[in-house]
């Protein structure tokens, strides 16, 4: 049974909590094992935003009445808290306290009352674990019966696109189910063997038993011997789960709409597939989620979805030559790159790179860009031998495999954000490869203050599933080289052992760019784990909409959208019903940090108008925008304190574009204007 803390002294917190199996009066599926099932009542704590209100995003992460020991209930409310920016019209032109069609604002400030169901998708071992999340609002509508199914965003836990959009479907009467696509927050701390469970809560592994969200493939007698080699070591399940889950992301999502129509129709017998409306959607590797899932109902029949919207969608296409995307009359053939390809050469030259950008966001954060540089030329890599030189080699480089220039502005961020966290994951995944494998030289640790693997403190192992996103980097846990020639240090401040200085580790961007390109046994296990989940592009004539802003740096448009597009075109032909919607001046993460404040537009606001395109198209048969570049004006003034952002800067996606305007699609072909 779940724990739950009074919200405020003296508050009554109106719950109900039923610790028995939602499932106990009939069979469950032989992959679904049910979790706890809770009630809010819409004021002390609420679906969205934990009783914080939506005004609460704008403060503080909310703490704990005892930080070493959280409660589930403070676990979920910390998960819940998304940092929003008024800058960005969060609470005046979108947010979960706003109708962002009529800018109508709700009285009950994002608060919605209703209920929860947590469970797991797993194949009867405690092996996938797949976490799953049904939201149910008391509000739930009857005359038009609808579910929204939400693979989440990254490997973070269930509760991170509730505030973002997934509040759209409770605010339509939806029921809302969520799935981690087997990447969610499960952390495994190796030398406290303690484990997290599906409401967040960690507890020795041998408590937990096979309700751990994750558990490293680890006897006790392997776990010590590793740890007396590498001490402080700890393993995470979007890493270490040897499952290389990305190959099963979409029949994770239909597995979570079963899920949510087995409780529905259990509460009213008369909620069926037949006259419920089901909409997928989902926001980077969840919107890739989305698409995978679109194609797995397509070429399984299952009929499980309605429509779709993807927001920047990480997918991974088929190789095809017959895709040719145009832009500014040059061409690019193929569809587009995997995601590790492009992490990993851009792993090489983004920090030397950055220093051809003037004004580029966080640049003085990149300390190291210059010996990278200078690294990078000693290897071949770069032929120029000026440091102002090789910058622009670098850049140029990246702009010939595929990044525009509107994507310049992140690349000092994007490294920051720390691509070889991102690109040794992805590797270790999709390769299935053990935590003792430290692949290319890397585990994952906490650090201290000179870099050196340390204990996790005890407070955020207590906190982690609400400070983690999913893997490293994570409070203090980060990426070791365990290479570096002066011991164990993170990645970040390591030296390369082959150049002897601080490069971000040269040596280990290397080894991870070959596991890409190279034929060795580990790069053959990890091209062989990509080959299993590429895209097809085939959707059967399914309405979807996609979003993406073209100066986003962590899933260029360039190797994900707009290929997809014109794999989809040649997949379906006269039936497809995709639209592509490419908003200027908008980036990956949302971030209003200053200079990015100043030149860049939330791309969720659209993404909120497109899932309301989309239910107009479901339910009263309006036509779908034709595909189109959607141009926004930044907010300008200066770095940290632009102007709020105004209605006319970020204006709708048109029914009926201008001509200029327009994205073409046609056999595979497609034409990006300016």
């Amino acid at each position: 049974m779940r724990d739950f803390l009074a919200w405020g002294a003296g508050l009554l917190l109106v719950l109900t909590v039923q610790s028995r199996p939602a499932d106990a009066d009939g069979a469950s599926p032989s992959w679904l094992r049910p979790g706890p099932h809770t009630t809010y009542d819409g004021t002390t704590d609420d679906l969205v935003t934990g009783g914080l209100g939506a005004d609460g995003m704008l403060g503080r992460r909310p703490g704990y009445a005892d930080p070493l020991h959280p409660t589930a209930a403070e676990l979920r409310r910390a998960s819940l808290f998304l940092p929003a920016s008024a800058g960005q019209g969060y609470g005046r032109l979108f947010g979960p306290d706003v109708d962002e069609e009529t800018g109508r604002i709700w009285p009950d400030s994002g608060r919605i009352a209703g209920e929860e169901y947590l469970a797991y998708a797993d194949d009867g071992a405690g092996r996938q674990n797949v976490a799953m999340l049904l939201q149910i609002p008391t509000q739930l509508a009857a005359a038009r019966r609808c579910l929204v199914a939400i693979p989440v965003n990254g490997s973070a836990s269930l509760f991170r696109d509730v505030v973002d959009f997934g509040y759209w479907g409770l605010r339509h009467g939806c029921a809302v189910v969520y799935n981690d696509k087997g990447h969610g927050n499960g952390f495994d701390m190796l030398e406290q063997d303690s484990v997290n469970l599906l409401d967040g809560r960690q507890v020795p592994a041998a408590e937990a038993g096979r309700d751990a969200h994750f558990r490293a493939d680890l006897t006790d007698a392997e776990r010590q011997d590793f740890l007396a080699r590498w001490p402080h070591r700890v393993a995470f399940k979007a890493a270490h789960s040897k499952q290389n889950p990305e190959k099963d992301w979409g029949e994770d999502v239909l597995r979570s709409i079963r899920f949510a129509f087995r409780l529905l129709a259990r509460r009213d017998p008369g909620f069926t597939r037949a006259n419920t409306l089901v909409i997928a959607t989902g926001s980077s590797n969840g919107g890739g989620a989305v698409l995978y899932a679109a194609e797995h109902d397509a070429a399984t029949g299952a009929h499980l979805i309605d429509g779709a919207v993807a927001r920047e969608p990480q997918v991974q296409l088929r190789p095809d030559d017959r895709v040719v995307v145009v832009r500014n009359g040059a061409e690019r053939r193929g569809s587009g790159r995997t995601l590790l390809d492009y992490f990993t050469f851009g792993n090489l030259y983004q920090p030397c790179a950055v220093l051809a950008v003037p004004d580029v966001p966080l640049r003085d954060r990149i300390t190291f860009a210059a010996n990278r540089c200078t690294s990078l030329h000693e290897k071949g890599l770069l032929d120029a031998d000026t440091l102002e030189g090789q910058a622009r080699e670098s850049l140029d480089r990246m702009h010939a495999y595929g990044w525009d220039k509107e994507t310049d502005i992140g690349h000092a961020f994007g490294y920051f954000v720390a691509p070889d966290a991102t690109a040794t994951k992805y590797a270790n995944d999709h390769g299935r490869f053990d935590v003792r494998d430290r692949l290319c030289g890397y585990s994952y640790a906490a650090a201290d203050q000179d870099g050196r693997p340390m204990a996790v403190p005890a407070q955020q192992i207590a906190q982690n599933f609400a400070i983690a996103p999913g893997g490293a980097p994570a409070g203090s846990i980060d990426v070791v080289n365990d290479d570096d020639p002066t011991g164990p240090r993170r990645s970040w401040l390591s030296a390369s052992r082959s150049t002897g200085r601080q490069d971000y580790d040269l040596d280990g961007a290397m080894c991870l760019r070959a596991l890409v390109t190279g034929d060795t046994p580990a790069a053959k296990r990890v091209q062989g784990g990509i080959a299993e989940f590429l895209a097809t592009g085939r959707l059967d004539g399914l309405p979807l909409l996609i979003v993406h802003g073209r100066s986003d740096d962590r899933v260029p448009v360039s190797f994900s959208s707009r290929p997809y597009i014109g794999l989809n075109s040649l997949a379906d032909g006269a039936a497809s019903q995709l639209r592509y919607i490419e908003v200027t001046n908008a980036e990956h993460f949302g971030t209003d940090l200053p200079g990015f404040d100043t030149r860049m537009v939330p791309l969720v606001l659209y993404h909120l108008r497109a899932l309301d395109l989309m239910w107009a198209h479901l339910t009263a048969g309006a036509a779908l925008p034709p595909s189109q570049v959607v141009h926004t004006t930044p907010r300008g003034g200066a770095p940290g304190h632009a102007p709020p952002l105004q209605a006319a800067e970020v204006p709708p996606i048109a029914p009926d574009p201008p001509a200029a305007d327009r994205i073409m699609v046609q056999g595979g072909r497609v034409t990006i204007p300016q």
